[in-house]
């Protein structure tokens, strides 16, 4: 075998290495050792824990899957190979061996994510290797790929879709290759699926409602989702009207949480092995009997976890559930309805025509002074915040809640701060909505309130599934807000119009609308929300400054970012706030490990959501093209609400209100002191 290369100059011949700097390709040399194997000897073992980076100085690698006996790829020399374990944290995905003696530079895992971290042209080149020439998103196109192929099909079963979202594995899916019950991943599913899906077999998805059954509340009963807004009917027994919202994501998101509550009804079907098993179902199901209930847990060896994972689910119908599940089989089909030909007003038009109505009775639409501020966020923290009611009232929901919500309170409050709580107002609008449920009478009061602080609720959402607020901010009681915020006298009419959280795609039709009906009266265009964290822990605060689009890896900086990292910081002490690009992901169950692993690392993304690429493309174009002003502010600022690459950390796992209140409250302060201060 030949004498090796200098390390300096064989890096310079090497992609990407040769885009560093000499500087930087002589220290990473200065790390490099060399390693020599004999013919057929195990670099790395499949499944092994190593995270080193090789490069193949001389000879040949095979690229080897012990469990099928496949030789995949041979690696020559000048190449580098075993990037994947170090960048996705994650075991080998294959074995490695030498073909003939053979000789390879060991780079640490250390100087490698170094490098990746440091050196942006070095990982963007990295990156660019990663998905063209190694297809690690291949799983996740082809899913999406089918997706768009079954929707322009028109007609077909889940079962067309199933193998191709268990090839994807997705992260929050962390235990789909297991015997064992993903109960979370399966509570998460069902949440965001229609309530009768354990009975229902067929589902027409329709994009807007057809001719027939235009009015379908007085046709149909509605079928509630318990984590999804999302409009279905059940047309008859087992068949369900589902209308989607605009564009793609819906009906991605609904066919892969059908996707996953399938793969876990299969395990579920799995267990019962005799007809006996499913005699004592049915008599369960019929009336719970302490010990057919044991003898049946014993039988389907369901494991404590596994039960009590059930129960939360489906709490005292959880036989009957169940019942339902092992009988259906998932035989499961569906008919797509996206009406192309349709001149009736889509859903988003008629709603934008309602807010322009409602808006048009604050303030004058064709006043040349009128400023309007755009928010996204939630049905609530906007309006609690701006509502006179709240504090008014603040002493008596206080009392109501030491009496009937002790476990939220703690300790007494004191001054600004209430036992965990730092800050009181962000506890006293939790017990609010406790306190308003349990005394009917106050909502009127707040309502009457609210009106008179020039607040306009519009709960019809023509079928859109968005709420809106809208707040003449010259009619605010100045008085009586948020603590936090203040209100200085303001000379022009201005308004505040507060859409609830749309969900993907829809986002682009939303906005658009919304820009075109207000124009250049648009000063702000802001949104606050919560996203999964790529950096961070549950209740940290996310400041992107661009947002990054999964699907084809578009950039869009956001026009005049009017937000900065101090004035978030100091209204969520104790809590991290981080700056970077957030990633809009096609949907919460088409995100596998490496998926996330390189926009974390590669893109340097701090997050994901599924809005933000969306309306920062229709924002950036209305400013190009002239529909609103060029310095138009926008401010995007997410709350960690899930970490989707820890365990225990993701969506399948409730959020306290303690983690997920105080973030949200300090988001929204943080967009509203803006507004109110331009004003």
């Amino acid at each position: 075998m030949t004498a090796p290369p200098d390390p300096a100059e064989f890096l310079e011949r090497v992609l990407p290495f040769q885009f560093l700097p000499r500087a930087r390709r002589e220290e990473l040399a200065s790390r490099l050792s060399l390693r020599r194997f004999a013919d057929d000897e195990v670099i790395v073992r499949q499944g092994e824990n190593s995270r080193a980076v090789f490069l193949l100085v001389d000879g040949r690698v095979s690229v080897f899957d012990e469990a099928s006996g496949v030789e995949h790829n041979v690696i020559y020399a000048g190449h580098y190979f075993g990037e994947r374990a170090a960048l996705f944290d994650q075991p080998r995905r294959l074995t490695l061996r030498a073909r003939g003696e053979t000789a390879v530079y060991v780079l640490p895992e250390k100087d490698f994510l170094d490098t990746v971290r440091s050196s942006p042209v070095f990982a963007m080149a990295l990156g660019s290797t990663l998905q063209v020439k190694q297809g690690i998103f291949l799983a996740f196109r082809r899913l999406y790929a089918k997706v768009l192929n079954l929707m322009d099909r028109g007609e077909f079963l889940l079962a067309e879709l199933v193998d191709e979202y268990r090839l994807l594995r997705p992260a929050l899916h962390a235990h789909l290759d297991e015997t064992r019950i993903d109960t979370g991943a399966l509570a998460y599913a069902v949440g965001r699926l229609p309530g009768t899906v354990t009975l229902t077999t067929f589902y027409y998805l329709a994009g807007s409602l057809p001719s027939l059954y235009h009015d379908p509340d007085r046709l149909f009963p509605r079928v509630s989702t318990r984590a999804r807004r999302r409009l279905a009917w059940e047309i008859f027994p087992g068949k369900l009207m589902v209308l989607l919202r605009d564009g793609i994501s819906d009906i991605t998101d609904f066919l892969t949480c059908l996707c996953c509550y399938a793969v876990e009804a299969y395990k579920l079907r799995a267990r019962f092995r005799t007809s006996e098993d499913l005699v004592r179902l049915h008599e369960l199901a019929a009336g719970v009997d302490a010990q057919r209930e044991a003898e049946l847990l014993s039988t389907l060896r369901l494991d404590p976890e596994e039960v009590q994972g059930l129960r939360n689910l489906w709490g005292s119908q959880v036989w009957i559930r169940l019942k339902e599940l092992v009988l259906h089989h998932e035989d499961v089909a569906f008919e797509v309805d996206q009406q192309i030909d349709n001149y009736n007003s889509r859903a988003a038009e008629v709603w934008v025509s309602q807010i322009r109505q409602a808006a048009s009775r604050l303030v004058d639409l064709e006043d040349p002074e009128l400023r309007v501020h755009l928010v996204s966020s939630n049905t609530h923290s906007v309006s609690n915040c701006l509502s006179p009611y709240f504090p008014h009232h603040a002493d008596e929901i206080l009392a109501w809640g030491r009496e009937h919500r002790a476990h939220l309170i703690g300790a007494e409050c004191e001054g600004a701060a209430c036992g965990a709580w730092s800050n009181a107002s962000d506890l006293l609008y939790v017990l609010g909505r406790d306190f308003l449920a349990a005394h009917p009478e106050q909502a009127a009061l707040r309502a009457a309130e609210d009106t008179a602080a020039g607040h306009v609720n519009l709960e019809g959402t023509a079928y859109t599934g968005i709420e809106v607020d809208l707040f003449d901010v010259r009619a605010l009681d100045r008085a009586a807000l948020d603590p936090a915020l203040s209100v200085p006298e303001v000379e022009h009419p201005t308004l505040i119009v507060n859409v609830d959280y749309a969900f993907g795609q829809q986002a682009e039709e939303i906005l658009s609308n919304l820009l075109y009906t207000f124009g250049s009266a648009v000063r702000s265009v802001n949104v606050l929300g919560k996203a999964g964290g790529l950096k961070g822990q549950r209740g940290d605060v996310l400041l992107p400054r661009a947002t990054l689009l999964q699907t084809n890896d578009e950039l869009y900086p956001l026009p005049n970012p009017d937000l900065d990292r101090d004035t978030v910081q100091a209204l969520i002490p104790g809590r991290e706030v981080h700056e970077g690009p957030v990633l809009t992901v096609a949907g919460t169950l088409l995100q596998d490990r490496p998926l996330l692993m390189f926009y974390k690392r590669i893109w340097r993304c701090v997050g994901l959501e599924m809005e933000g690429s969306f309306f920062a493309r229709q924002l950036v174009a209305a400013v190009e093209s002239g529909v609103v002003r060029p310095d138009v502010r926008s401010r995007f600022v997410y709350y960690v609400s899930d970490v989707p690459l820890k365990t225990g950390h993701n969506l399948s796992q409730g959020l306290h209100p303690s983690e997920g209140v105080p973030p949200l409250y300090a988001v929204t302060r943080a967009i509203l002191s803006r507004i109110l201060a331009a004003e």
